[in-house]
């Protein structure tokens, strides 16, 4: 297949696009600016380097600040980049004839149930400004779908963590470095997405002729307590870890955190996420355990 990936440089696009090639796919990646490339996806329209005879895009571009970035709460310059932009990139493809259109949305459009398990069956209610420009670009694909003859696939990953990775899972990843002992006996579990995982899964809807008109959960196979994810992680450095009994850390973190609240609730609070849709559809599972891609993610 030929294919144009938006936000190739990112986070996962670095580690998608040695896959996609890999697996025998022409990939574009345009980078910014370089070679006529849009500086950003407002001109997407008028780009005269378009790619001849594309058969798919995989739209992993986004304006996605931390939560103690100011810009976090810009709900215009969201709306601009994740919305705008991805109807205008969507409208050149579809009007391009391309065949099919990955959309990497997130997780967080679901709001947590504690230890019941979302789905995607349950009705979105974004736990972010960010995650309401992903939600509100779902909306602007549907139409671009109704309208013009090509496949649209929305994937709603689980917070992502690998190498190079940022955001709550940064901050465990810099957490399970320190030389201090985790909290035990958590009833807290959260769902996580390894970056082995998040790509094979990406790679395995770009191709499967049931993807189209879906949307999918993604997630590892086991939600961890914050505990169990830090003694996961140094396991992977070889470093021992050893356990106290857990204390309500976070609601003493959470009263005096102020706008750094959102994020501590990333790392402590439950989000338990039921990804079986995908594997029902698709018949795709994740290849890794939650635990080896965690105990991955920290080495060089």
């Amino acid at each position: 297949m030929r294919i144009l990936v938006s936000g190739a440089n990112g986070f996962i696009g670095r580690h998608l696009v040695p896959v996609l090639k890999r697996n025998g796919h022409d990939v574009f990646a345009p980078t910014r600016g370089a070679d006529g490339s849009p500086f950003d996806l407002g001109t997407v329209a008028e780009w005269t380097g378009w790619p001849k005879d594309l058969d798919a895009v995989i739209h992993l571009a986004a304006l996605n600040p931390s939560r103690t970035d100011p810009r976090s709460k810009d709900v215009a310059a969201l709306h601009r980049v994740n919305v705008e932009g991805t109807r205008l990139l969507a409208g050149r493809a579809a009007a391009e004839g391309v065949g099919r259109f990955l959309f990497l949305s997130t997780a967080n459009v679901h709001r947590p149930k504690g230890t019941v398990c979302v789905t995607e069956a349950d009705a979105p209610l974004p736990q972010s400004a960010y995650a309401a420009s992903k939600l509100a670009a779902e909306g602007v694909l549907r139409e671009i779908g109704d309208v013009w003859p090509m496949a649209v696939c929305v994937l709603r990953p689980a917070p992502v963590h690998g190498i190079g990775g940022r955001g709550a899972m940064g901050v465990l990843t810099r957490l399970a470095r320190l030389p201090f002992p985790v909290p035990g006996g958590s009833l807290q579990r959260r769902s996580v997405l390894g970056i082995d995982n998040c790509v094979d899964a990406i790679a395995a809807a770009l191709v499967h002729p049931a993807a189209a008109g879906e949307t999918f959960l993604l997630t590892d196979p086991e939600p961890l307590a914050v505990g169990e994810m830090i003694a996961a992680m140094r396991s992977g450095i070889g470093r021992r870890t050893w356990r106290v009994p857990a204390v309500p850390l976070p609601e003493r973190l959470m009263a005096g955190a102020g706008n750094r609240s959102g994020l501590i609730h990333q790392i402590f609070g439950s989000f338990v996420i039921d990804a079986s849709r995908i594997e029902r559809r698709l018949g795709w599972r994740p290849p890794l355990s939650t635990a080896e891609g965690l105990a991955k993610a920290m080495r060089p």
